[in-house]
């Protein structure tokens, strides 16, 4: 019993150390983060869009990306058939906030399909997986979903017990000065292991 309790004693001591000097239980060099935020453009609507989302034909989408390190980002839209990789340099530049299509466009959603998807990956390095199916930038729907769950499940923490800190965002974009669009404040921050995937999905109507 004795023991017990100085072992106990003991595990304390050093949790209320790590505790103190804000040592964290996961590596951080471990983690992949990024300020990632989807507009959507509906008439003279312009509104910050939730995960799962409603659509209709006409409405605009535009992607923001800002991952806090020099990350490869590879940003894929799905519809009910085929996943297209969005963007053609996937080496993104340090210090800059990419913007698709650009900084004054938008992709218009064309009601063709009744589900639209964007999922957003960053990661330290070239993901092999994604390059080789996505090199011709398209792939079949089922191959994709295949891969993208894989990497999902790959990519998720448990950060119920570490608050986020911010990172700053340059005033440099890809394409173009973003410095005076309001929608860079509004980005959040998104974490992963390892990388990081953020998936979107919106239902359309037509």
């Amino acid at each position: 019993m004795k023991m017990n309790t100085r072992i106990f004693l003991y595990l304390c001591t050093i949790i209320a150390f790590l505790t103190a000097t804000g040592i964290p239980a996961i590596a951080q060099e471990d983690f992949v983060r990024a300020k990632i935020g989807v507009l959507i453009k509906s008439g003279d609507k312009a509104i910050h869009s939730k995960s799962k989302d409603k659509l209709k034909a006409g409405d605009m989408v535009r992607v923001y990306v800002h991952p806090e390190k020099n990350d490869h980002v590879y940003i894929v839209h799905t519809d009910s058939e085929t996943a297209t990789l969005l963007n053609s340099d996937q080496k993104k530049a340090e210090g800059a906030t990419l913007i698709l299509p650009s900084v004054q466009g938008f992709y218009e959603v064309d009601g063709n399909s009744s589900v639209e998807n964007i999922t957003i990956i960053c990661s330290p390095e070239d993901i092999k997986e994604v390059s080789d199916l996505l090199k011709s930038g398209e792939a079949p729907l089922s191959k994709w979903k295949a891969l993208e769950e894989k990497l999902y499940e790959k990519s998720k923490i448990d950060l119920t017990s570490k608050a986020e800190k911010p990172f700053t965002i340059a005033g440099n974009v890809r394409g173009g000065s973003g410095a005076g669009d309001p929608f860079l404040k509004k980005l959040r921050i998104y974490t992963g292991k390892s990388l990081l995937v953020k998936r979107y999905e919106f239902r359309v109507k037509k």
